[in-house]
Formats: C-alpha cells, sequence, structure tokens
C-alpha cells in the first residue's frame, strides 16, 4: 500500500514537473495594446510576460518595425529590475504615423524555453483612437479569462496551447492520486 501511495505521488510531481516544461515567457500583457491605434506616438513598447525572464545577453527583446520592414527601435529591450517579467524598449520620439509591428523573443528563467512572436499598433492622429488588447492572458496575470474572441498574441514556439497541456496535467494527476488515496482507503488492515 505504501508503494502504491509513493507511485502516485511520483507519477503527480512528474506530471506537474512536465508540464512546466512546457510553459514560456509569453506576453500577458502589452503597452500600447495590440492591434491599438494611438493619435499621440508611443514612447516605449512594454511587455509583461507571464514568466520571469532569463537575463541572458541578446536573448530577451523587442524590436520594433515600420509598415516597410525598418527597424525604429535603436537600442536593445531592458529586462525591469524590479520585476523581470517586464520588457521594454524605448521609441525614436520623431516617430512618423503608421502601422508598426512589435517582434518579441524571450527566454524563460523558470525552464529555459525560448519563445518569439509577433504583435501591432498603429499611430494615426487623424483615426479614431482604440486602445487595442492589452491584457493578452488575464488568465496568467490573476485575472478572469478572456473574453470570447479576444485576440491572442501570435507564437511562434507554439507556446499557446500551454493552458490545455496544464489542465489535462491536472486532470490526470488528480486521478491518479485520487485513485491511490482510493485504493489505500479500501483496503483491508491487517
Amino acid at each position: 500500500m505504501r508503494r502504491l501511495a509513493a507511485i502516485a505521488l511520483t507519477a503527480g510531481v512528474f506530471i506537474a514537473t512536465w508540464t512546466l516544461a512546457f510553459a514560456h515567457a509569453e506576453p500577458a500583457r502589452v503597452k500600447p495594446g495590440d492591434g491599438a491605434v494611438l493619435n499621440t506616438p508611443p514612447t516605449q513598447v512594454e511587455i509583461t510576460m507571464s514568466q520571469e525572464m532569463a537575463r541572458e545577453a541578446g536573448q530577451n527583446d523587442i524590436a520594433v518595425f515600420d509598415a516597410a520592414g525598418k527597424q525604429v527601435t535603436v537600442v536593445a529591450a531592458v529586462i525591469d529590475n524590479g520585476d523581470r517579467r517586464k520588457l521594454s524598449v524605448p521609441l525614436p520620439s520623431n516617430l512618423p504615423p503608421g502601422a508598426y509591428t512589435v517582434k518579441w523573443k524571450t527566454l524563460s528563467a523558470d525552464d529555459g524555453d525560448a519563445a518569439s512572436g509577433t504583435l501591432s499598433f498603429t499611430y494615426d492622429p487623424a483615426r479614431s483612437p482604440s486602445p487595442g488588447t492589452e491584457d493578452l492572458r488575464p488568465d496568467l496575470l490573476g485575472k478572469s479569462t478572456p473574453a470570447a474572441g479576444a485576440a491572442a498574441p501570435a507564437l511562434d514556439s507554439g507556446g499557446g496551447g500551454t493552458s490545455w497541456v496544464l489542465v489535462v496535467a491536472v486532470a490526470v494527476a488528480a486521478l491518479v492520486i485520487g485513485g491511490g488515496g482510493t485504493f489505500i482507503l479500501i483496503q483491508k488492515r491487517p
């Protein structure tokens, strides 16, 4: 009986560890919002990731490109010293109106997994402003789940399915641990 309980506990720990291996430091919040239309030029792009980022040179960055594909950011993004989930990069003060693509990449401090993707915003003084989607993954910020139709960030590394992997792994772990506990409870004591 003790052996079965040990096996169930080991399986639960293995499954929990396995699910963490599929996690990525992906955008949970972004300013300006993904798809935003701004009447004044933003001074920076700031992304709050779902996990802390590893401090390794060149592994965490934000690059902003104009509609022609020319990079407008001139310095590398920096990780916030007070919150290693925040990554930001300043934008030029003379940013011309137009559509911009934000390319990001991260290296998770939790598991060393890399992730990357794209977001966008438009600076146009003549259009009606729109905040876009700032909370990309509210479920990773301790808030409620996103509303139906809310945009999720584009991920090149497949990190978008992390939530389902975690749900399935927790369900399997609960089944294994619950089954082991039930087996122990129904056994006759000598």
